[in-house]
């Protein structure tokens, strides 16, 4: 969580408060390489890194204007905006944003942290491009304040995640039709349930299902699903359709011999 030891968690703490007053850099850099465009990106000098290429920058946050160029510059995505200013329990985090399609204002993400796990939900507030001919989209979102440090990106929806949530809490419909060829719909098949029936062959004849031209081939599965759950028992103990030949509609003609 934090960056380069006493000096980076001074750091951190330095620049948490100094985003009481206005937009301010967190550097969270821990990789001993050769790197440095966050220094050369600083038109403040708020970023050293020094003679020694591989260093882990300094940074004093009493010198950032939070004009956001080292955020966009960082390659490997290690500096991020904060802002405090509003204290209502919220931050802006500002970050570089990278994949596919760019953000638009007010929109709703989830945020991650550095391994990619979502923390909480956030709300997009500006979108902005920085950064000469390819320049790098920043953008602002607000988060919960107490999850503002762990925040490294976010994403939208986990839509198929979601979506299964979403569709547990709305009311199971029951009147549509289950078995197509002879019109008989899930709701008459769960009245019928009631009745204490345990076996396909019992529900056939009691609601018809099944005896349509598909000969239960696009029902069966739904069919015994339901059973089971109303009989207590598994999909293999209530057994199966006997599906008697032809298994597919054939013409009269075809079976007499006419040729195809």
């Amino acid at each position: 969580m934090h960056s380069g030891g006493t000096e980076g968690r001074e750091s951190w703490r330095d620049s948490w408060e100094a985003a009481r007053e206005g937009t301010v850099a967190v550097v969270d850099c821990r990789q001993e390489i050769p790197c440095n465009p966050c220094e050369e990106a600083c038109p403040t000098g708020a970023i050293r890194v020094g003679p020694d290429i591989c260093a882990v920058p300094r940074f004093d946050p009493r010198a950032c204007n939070g004009c956001g160029r080292c955020v966009a510059l960082c390659p490997g995505m290690a500096v991020f905006l904060l802002d405090r200013r509003e204290d209502d329990g919220f931050a802006r985090v500002t970050l570089p944003y990278e994949m596919g399609r760019r953000p638009v204002e007010g929109e709703e993400v989830q945020v991650v942290d550095g391994e990619g796990k979502a923390l909480t939900g956030g709300k997009i507030l500006k979108v902005r491009a920085v950064g000469g001919k390819a320049p790098t989209l920043l953008v602002t979102v607000k988060v919960p304040e107490e999850a503002a440090l762990k925040v490294r990106g976010l994403r939208y929806r986990l839509i198929e995640r979601d979506a299964f949530r979403e569709a547990e809490e709305v009311p199971s419909f029951s009147g549509y039709p289950i078995c197509r060829c002879e019109d008989v719909s899930m709701e008459r098949v769960k009245d019928i349930l009631q009745a204490g029936l345990r076996s396909l062959t019992a529900l056939r004849r009691a609601s018809r299902v099944g005896l349509g031209y598909c000969q239960g081939m696009f029902c069966q599965s739904s069919l015994r699903e339901e059973l089971a759950r109303a009989a207590g028992r598994g999909e293999k103990e209530v057994g199966a359709f006997k599906v008697r030949p032809p298994v597919r509609p054939v013409k009269l003609g075809l079976l007499g011999g006419e040729n195809a």
